[in-house]
C-alpha cells in the first residue's frame, strides 16, 4: 500500500492548493452517486449517496486527513508533502482495517459497514444512513440533564455494542456523545472507532488529536504496559458520557483529575432524577484507577441494573447449544478413542512379551559364547563406570557450568508535578502520572523528564542492582492568559 501512496509523479494530476474540498454532488462512488455532505471532521468526510438507478440512500465516509491530504484536479487524494506520505499511508491502512472489522463484528447498536474499498488514492466505507440526532445535540437541548429512564434506554444498546467489540478482541477507545446517534424508533447506535485518527496521532505525537477530553481514561494518555488499555477503558468513557447526559456538564479530563479531582459524584449532583444504584454504577465506572472500575461491559451492565442484552442472550444460547453438541460429539469420540487405545495396548502387550522372550534367548547365547573373564576394550575402572550409577560421594566429574543469573533490576520512583514524559537513555519509557515507578537495568543511565512548561531535567544515575532510587521535580505551572 505504501508504494501507491508516495508523492505523485510529475505527470500525475496536480494537487489543488488549500484544504481538501468535498467531492461535488453527482460524483460516482462504487454503485452510488454523491448527493450531499452530511458532516466533515479533521480525518474524514461523510457524504450522503444514492444507489445508481434509484434505491435506499447510504452514508459514505471518505478517508480525508485535512492536515496531511490534498485533493488533485481529478478528484483523487494524496499526501500534501512527501514528508507526510508514511503517516498518510499508516492512517489509510488503519481506516481500511477498521472498515473490515466493522464489517465483521455485527450488533444492532454498532454501525454497520455495507461495503469498503480503496480508490483514488484513498479509501471509502458505505454505511446505512442512520436518521436521528447525535447524543451531543440531545444533551445540548437538555442543559439540566436527562432522567434515569432515558439514560437506561441509551446505555443498554451501547453496552451491547461494546460487548460485541470486546468479544472480538477490540477496544473502541472513542466513546463520546458525538459518536452516538439516537434513532427515534430503533435506539442508540455507536459510530466509528476513529482508528485512522489514533494512528496519525501516534505518529505525530499529538495526544490532543487522538483523545477527547472528559471521556478518555487516564490509561489512554500514557502508552505504558503497566497501565494497559482494555474493556475497562470503554467502561470509563461510557460512564463519562452518561455522567454528562445526566447532569448536562462534561466531566473534567482524567489527566487533570489525577492531579486534583474536582469531579462531583453523580449521586450528589442530581439525586432527584437518578437513582442511587444507577448513579453509584456510573461513579464506579469513572474511577481513575482501572482496577476500581467494572472490568467489562457486562459487569457495568450488572452494576447499572440493566437486563441482559437480547443480542448477547441469543449469542450465549447459540454458544451453549454448540457446546452441548460438542460435548456429545466429544463423548462419542472419547469412547471410540478408548476402544482404539485398548486395542493398541493389547497389541503392545503381545509385542512386549515377544521382545522379552527374544532378549532372554539372546542373553543366554551371549553368556555361553563369552567366558566370564574375557578381556574388554575398556579399562576396568572405565568399564565399571559405564555399568554403575555415579557415586554421590565422589562429586561431579564434568558438571555443566551454571547459568548466569541476571542482575535484579533497580526501581526508579517518580514524584513529578504536574506531569512529565520519562525518557531513559534516549527512549520514552512512561508518562507520570499515571506511572509512578519504572524498572531500571543496572549501569550508567541517563534520565530525562520532559514537560513543555519548563526545561528538560536531565539526571545521570549509576544504577545498582536491586536498589530503589527516588527522583522528584516540580515544573512551573503554565501562565494564565
Amino acid at each position: 500500500m505504501n508504494a501507491r501512496l508516495q508523492a505523485p509523479p510529475q505527470e500525475a494530476a496536480a494537487l489543488v492548493a488549500g484544504p481538501p474540498l468535498p467531492l461535488p454532488d453527482g460524483t460516482p462512488l462504487r454503485g452510488w452517486v454523491v448527493t450531499g455532505v452530511l458532516g466533515q471532521g479533521g480525518f474524514g468526510i461523510v457524504y450522503r449517496a444514492e444507489e445508481v438507478g434509484g434505491g435506499a440512500a447510504v452514508a459514505i465516509k471518505e478517508f480525508l486527513p485535512a492536515q496531511l491530504a490534498a485533493r488533485r484536479e481529478d478528484g483523487s487524494l494524496g499526501p500534501v508533502a512527501a514528508s507526510g506520505a508514511d503517516t498518510y499511508a499508516a492512517g489509510l491502512a488503519a481506516f481500511v482495517e477498521e472498515a473490515r472489522l466493522l464489517a465483521r463484528v455485527r450488533h444492532p447498536a454498532l454501525v454497520e459497514v455495507i461495503d469498503a474499498w480503496e480508490a483514488q488514492g484513498t479509501a471509502y466505507m458505505a454505511m446505512p444512513l442512520y436518521e436521528g440526532p447525535t447524543l451531543e445535540r440531545v444533551i445540548a437541548g437538555h442543559p439540566d440533564g436527562l432522567d434515569e429512564a432515558t439514560l437506561r434506554e441509551i446505555a443498554a444498546p451501547l453496552l451491547g455494542a461494546l460487548g460485541a467489540l470486546h468479544a472480538a478482541g477490540v477496544v473502541h477507545r472513542d466513546v463520546s456523545p458525538d459518536n452516538v446517534i439516537l434513532r427515534p424508533d430503533a435506539g442508540a447506535v455507536l459510530l466509528d472507532l476513529g482508528a485512522a485518527r489514533r494512528e496519525i496521532g501516534d505518529r505525530v505525537r499529538a495526544t490532543t488529536v487522538m483523545l477527547k477530553a472528559g471521556y478518555a481514561p487516564i490509561e489512554q494518555y500514557a502508552h505504558d504496559p503497566d497501565c494497559p488499555v482494555g474493556p475497562w477503558s470503554d467502561v470509563y468513557a461510557l460512564g463519562a458520557v452518561l455522567h454528562h447526559a445526566a447532569c448536562g456538564e462534561s466531566p473534567p479530563p482524567s489527566a487533570l483529575r489525577v492531579m486534583r479531582d474536582t469531579r462531583v459524584a453523580l449521586a450528589q449532583r442530581c439525586p432527584e432524577r437518578i437513582g442511587p444504584q444507577f448513579s453509584a454504577a456510573i461513579d464506579a465506572a469513572m474511577a481513575l484507577r482501572p482496577e476500581d472500575r467494572p472490568a467489562s461491559a457486562t459487569a457495568f451492565r450488572e452494576r447499572l441494573g440493566l437486563p441482559l442484552d437480547p443480542f448477547e442472550a441469543a449469542r450465549a444460547a447459540a454458544v451453549d447449544a454448540t457446546e452441548h453438541d460438542g460435548s456429545e460429539r466429544r463423548r462419542v469420540e472419547r469412547r471410540a478413542a478408548d476402544r482404539s487405545r485398548a486395542r493398541r495396548i493389547l497389541g503392545l502387550t503381545v509385542a512386549t512379551v515377544a521382545m522379552v522372550a527374544v532378549l532372554a534367548v539372546s542373553v543366554g547365547m551371549w553368556l555361553v559364547a563369552e567366558p566370564p573373564n574375557a578381556p574388554s576394550d575398556l579399562p576396568v575402572d572405565e568399564r565399571a563406570a559405564t555399568l554403575l550409577p555415579p557415586d554421590p560421594a565422589a562429586g561431579p566429574t564434568s558438571a555443566a557450568p551454571p547459568k548466569p543469573v541476571p542482575p535484579k533490576p533497580a526501581t526508579l520512583r517518580l514524584a513529578v508535578s504536574p506531569w512529565a514524559e520519562v525518557w531513559v537513555d534516549g527512549s520514552k519509557r512512561a508518562v507520570t502520572p499515571p506511572t509512578m515507578s519504572i524498572p531500571l537495568n543496572p549501569g550508567e543511565r541517563r534520565i530525562e523528564l520532559r514537560n513543555p512548561g519548563g526545561e528538560t531535567v536531565v539526571r545521570r544515575l549509576d544504577v545498582k542492582a536491586g536498589q530503589t532510587i527516588e527522583l522528584g521535580h516540580r515544573f512551573a505551572a503554565p501562565e494564565k492568559r
